[in-house]
């Protein structure tokens, strides 16, 4: 048998492509999270809302850099079942209070709540309402409250302790400041008299500040239960020391 190797292709050796060979990997991400944006109360964030009069007893809620009104807050004079103080959804007008506030008649009596809050449906008869307590002396009006806050994105809201300072020192100034040591911050290392800026969690600054409308400052990711009592406990406070916005 013979053969004719002229008709035969020349010889080489073939190796496997590396391209072939490795599995295929997703693209390198810069983070673990990879695309997945969150926003968490250490970031020390705020976002900058306007609180405009509408009519005696009535205001609304828009962003600064938005004039459309996020949510209408309704003082109301005499007492009911929901509350003094009423937000609601500015969008439909036919719509329940989401968050209310109930006012004491007495709120200098620091044996009884100055006032609690409902931030979760407060038209509804099992609904949950928080108390805020005066500590001030004498003329110094300052208020300690228990609100639910997110400390860490993607968990639920606990309530943490925060003291308002809204004296007379203050004035035109608001400011609600986180009590204790922040998140994942040890005991042994905070200092209460030595609180910086980040324990800040809001501050209202009232037309009298010279600014052109009553500004609120407030901590990004905390929560919209967070965001409803800032809101409510500032008329509150307003309340009671006979000002308005």
């Amino acid at each position: 048998m013979s053969s004719n190797t002229a008709d035969l292709p020349p010889y080489s050796e073939k190796y496997p492509s590396k391209e072939t060979s490795a599995p295929s990997a997703a693209p390198a991400a810069s983070r673990i999270a990879g695309s997945v944006q969150t926003c968490s109360i250490r970031d020390n964030q705020v976002d900058y809302l306007t609180i405009v009069r509408d009519s005696p007893g009535r205001y609304h809620i828009s962003l600064t850099v938005d004039p459309t009104p996020l949510y209408r807050i309704e003082l109301v004079s005499s007492s009911t079942k929901v509350g003094n103080i009423q937000i609601f959804p500015a969008s439909d007008s036919t719509l329940p209070a989401i968050a209310a506030a109930r006012l004491s008649a007495n709120h200098k009596d620091k044996s009884q709540p100055s006032a609690t809050i409902c931030t979760s449906s407060p038209t509804q008869p099992d609904a949950l309402w928080r108390p805020i307590t005066r500590t001030g002396m004498f003329s110094v009006e300052d208020y300690q409250t228990s609100i639910p806050i997110i400390t860490v994105p993607g968990r639920a809201a606990k309530p943490h302790q925060f003291s308002w300072r809204a004296g007379h020192l203050s004035e035109p100034f608001y400011r609600l400041w986180w009590d204790g040591p922040l998140p994942l911050v040890p005991a042994a290392m905070f200092i209460p008299d030595q609180r910086g800026s980040e324990y800040v969690f809001a501050t209202i600054a009232r037309k009298a500040a010279g600014g052109e409308d009553n500004l609120v400052e407030i901590r990004r990711g905390g929560g919209m239960d967070f965001e409803l009592s800032v809101i409510l406990e500032l008329f509150m406070i307003l309340h009671f020391k006979n000002k308005h916005l």
